[in-house]
């Protein structure tokens, strides 16, 4: 009994034991053969554009059921840059490390237009202006001129003709590509006549008026603009912008954009009286005087007087043999109708009609409307149809500010005259001082006037006589001796005489 007891236990041993080797045999079999798995690579190169591959079996080696027990980590890679980047692949207890270089061999393409570019003078042009762009896969390639073996990003030509340019293209990688494209320089059209816009609400301005658009090879384009004013609101309170639009046979544009400022009648008004804005230079619609000179906004007695002159008229009237009678003047107002012009009643009246010079010597007929008894003061007239368009769009009207007349007393403002001759020319100009705006005077009914210390001379009678700002401060009159002192008619005798003799108000800030 005792023998084949040790018979069993040798033989449960060596059953072990052969259990231990088959199972440590299945073990280097399964992990030599099934579970084992090597890295594919330890480097690889991407060209820059070309996605990093995500398949786990590009990156391990073994059976594919052990492969994809693996997990890569590519959050070390930046596909956006060139560069060299780790990858991570975890397979059980151990990883493995990947060298990933991304870089960029490939020059951009330079994508050219199918049609002859053309090119405008005087212009600042780029790039995109001659070609149709460029293709890349670096979004941030850039094309540009080459001049001098230099990048060059803006060009501009001073003179038409035909030129080759020289283009580059270039990423970040420093792959650099180029071409040459031929390009004809011309000039643009040019608009003229453009102004601004100054309107009430509900005015219909015509965008058109006074602007034309020409080009040196085709000509006029007046009939070819385009007018977009589809931002203008005519019928509300505002600030706009017009835009005007020429094109040439070549393509090439012009744009120009002006302002459309739709506001009341004072607020243009206003504008016209500070001299913002002049009928002369813009367009104005709905304002109650546009013709008006203004006030400046500093005094200065030169400037001034150039700046009123347009307002100033002699009167002529030839009485034969020689002889003649003159006098001055100055508008009052410019209405569809008329032109009114104001003088000394001692000058209107003399005769019915009278030959009216305009401060650039042009000579129209003009007939006496009336006077008054009160202050010397008369008033004639030139049909405004009469009067050429050119110098209509010229004329001016003296600027009246009755509240800043009111305000001034015993002052020692400067002031001035001047007075037109029959060319065109400058016959006579006299300064002086305020004195008092109403002053006790001694005769024609001992009405106050006002005195100042600007000569008068014979001729100077009916000349507007204004501060260095522009503002009518009266129309001379007379002198007395004994003293020797200078009279004015005040400017409220002027306005209570126009509208007596005209049955009118001229506009009066």
């Amino acid at each position: 009994m005792k023998s084949a007891d040790v018979r069993h236990r040798s033989s449960k041993g060596i059953v072990f034991g052969i259990c231990l080797f088959l199972l440590a045999a299945g073990g280097l079999f399964f992990y030599f053969r099934i579970y084992r798995v090597e890295p594919a690579f330890t480097e690889m190169t991407y060209e820059y554009g070309d996605a990093v591959s995500r398949d786990i079996g590009d990156y391990l080696t073994g059976t594919d059921w052990s492969v994809h027990l693996g997990e890569l980590d590519l959050s070390g890679v930046n596909e956006e840059q060139t560069g060299t980047y780790m990858a991570v692949v975890t397979h059980g207890r151990k990883q493995f490390a990947y060298r990933i270089i991304i870089q960029d061999t490939v020059p951009p393409q330079i994508l050219w237009r199918e049609n002859q570019v053309y090119l405008a003078t005087d212009r600042d042009c780029d790039v995109t202006d001659v070609i149709a762009g460029v293709t890349d896969v670096d979004r941030e390639a850039e094309a540009f001129f080459v001049e001098d073996d230099e990048p060059c990003y803006e060009l501009t030509f001073d003179r038409a003709g035909e030129y080759t340019l020289v283009i580059g293209a270039r990423d970040r990688a420093g792959n650099m590509a180029e071409g040459k494209v031929s390009v004809i320089v011309d000039t643009p059209p040019a608009f003229e006549g453009i102004r601004e816009f100054y309107l009430i609400p509900g005015s219909t301005p015509d965008y058109q008026a006074e602007v034309s658009a020409r080009d040196d090879v085709d000509g006029n384009l007046t009939d070819e603009i385009q007018i977009d004013d589809s931002d203008v609101k005519l019928d509300q309170e505002g600030c706009y912008t017009l835009r005007y639009l020429a094109r040439d046979s070549y393509g090439l544009e012009t744009v120009e954009e002006t302002l459309v400022t739709v506001a009341s009648a004072d607020e243009i008004q206003g504008l016209i009286g500070k001299r913002r804005i002049d009928y002369r230079l813009d367009y104005i619609c709905g304002a109650p005087n546009i013709y008006d000179a203004g006030a400046s906004d500093r005094e200065d007695i030169e400037e001034m007087l150039e700046d009123v002159r347009p307002a100033l008229v002699q009167l002529y009237h030839d009485v034969g043999m020689g002889g003649y009678s003159s006098g001055s003047g100055y508008i009052m107002e410019i209405t569809q109708d008329a032109i009114y012009i104001c003088s000394n009643s001692h000058v209107v009246d003399k005769y019915e009609d009278w030959d009216v010079y305009f401060y650039d010597g042009t000579k129209l007929q003009g007939e006496k409307v009336g006077v008054s008894e009160i202050y010397d003061v008369g008033v004639a007239k030139v049909a405004t149809e009469d009067v050429p368009v050119e110098l209509l769009e010229q004329l001016m009207t003296v600027h009246i500010d009755r509240s800043y007349w009111e305000s001034l007393d015993q002052q020692e403002i400067e002031l001035a005259l001047e007075r037109v001759d029959k060319e065109g020319g400058l016959l006579h100009k006299s300064t002086g001082n305020l004195i008092k705006i109403k002053q006790d005077f001694e005769w024609f009914d001992q009405r106050d006037h006002t005195e100042v210390t600007v000569e008068l001379i014979h001729g100077d009678s009916g000349s507007a006589v204004m501060d260095g700002y522009g503002n009518l401060i009266g129309m001379a009159f007379a002198y007395s001796e004994e003293p020797l002192r200078f009279w004015c008619i005040p400017l409220d005798g002027i306005l209570s005489c126009y509208e007596e003799i005209t049955g009118r108000m001229p506009y009066v800030y």
